[in-house]
């Protein structure tokens, strides 16, 4: 096991906390990839939850499931603005940058709501997953532009990453045993695979599209809520819903 070294934070950072990840590998195939830990930003946001990229592309867009609503931050954690949506139980976030239309998924009623790029609702579908409990339902959502399809994620009871489209409807369901809950899930669209997070188990997984697990990572803080990729500035950025913070990693291939 490799132990990735700190590197010390610039100003404006939490330096209380130090988290560490650990490199597991899991199975052949994929890129290999190491995680060093940079900064943790304090967040305004009560419980932040899903996050994902903003529709410039530049910024980060999270949602609050206190609140009920999506803010825009930069990357160093500072909110910047705010959707007019007004959602129920929100608890994941993707965008659709084409066609300037937010994504956000509402676990209560196991929802997704789609929004202009001012947070105006412009419509909403019903998923059915016939899930085995009211409070673990829809936790995570993503979108594969080229592809059309929405990898969205069951948080447990049980884990299920779901494959679905505007138009299809669910194309896929496949129950997910590699954690004990998965909390947040981005597409890359450079190799084609998903990164999800668990708020129970403390890891990153680095996945194949069908939910294969190619790499994991240990994290030493809780409730992990949301992740983004950056490949262009080897940033990875995880939201801390217990913590109010915004972790960054610089992710390098090995």
């Amino acid at each position: 096991m490799i132990l990735l070294l700190f590197v010390a934070g610039i100003s404006g950072c939490n330096k209380d906390v130090v988290p560490p990840a650990s490199d597991n590998i899991d199975i052949q195939g994929g890129d290999k990839f190491s995680l060093e830990f940079l900064d943790a930003y304090n967040l305004d946001i009560a419980e932040p939850s899903g996050l994902s990229n903003a529709l410039n592309s530049l910024d980060l867009v999270v949602v609050d499931d206190h609140t009920n609503r999506a803010f825009i931050i930069n990357t160093k954690g500072k909110t910047i603005g705010t959707l007019k949506y007004l959602g129920d139980d929100t608890e994941g976030i993707t965008t659709d940058p084409e066609n300037l239309i937010y994504w956000i998924a509402e676990e209560a009623e196991s929802k997704i709501i789609k929004l202009d790029s001012s947070g105006n609702k412009l419509a909403e579908y019903k998923i059915d997953i016939n899930r085995t409990s009211s409070k673990k339902g829809l936790e995570g959502i993503t979108y594969d532009a080229l592809g059309h399809v929405f990898y969205i994620l069951n948080e447990a009871e049980p884990g299920l990453l779901i494959k679905w489209t505007v138009s299809g409807g669910i194309l896929s369901k496949k129950e997910l045993k590699f954690a004990s809950d998965y909390s947040g899930i981005y597409y890359d669209k450079t190799d084609e695979s998903l990164w999800i997070v668990s708020d129970q188990s403390r890891k990153v997984f680095h996945c194949t599209k069908d939910g294969n697990v190619l790499q994991s990572f240990d994290l030493n803080f809780p409730k992990a809520e949301g992740i983004v990729l950056n490949r262009q500035t080897q940033r990875l950025y995880i939201v801390s819903d217990s913590e109010h913070k915004l972790y960054t990693y610089k992710i390098s291939k090995l």
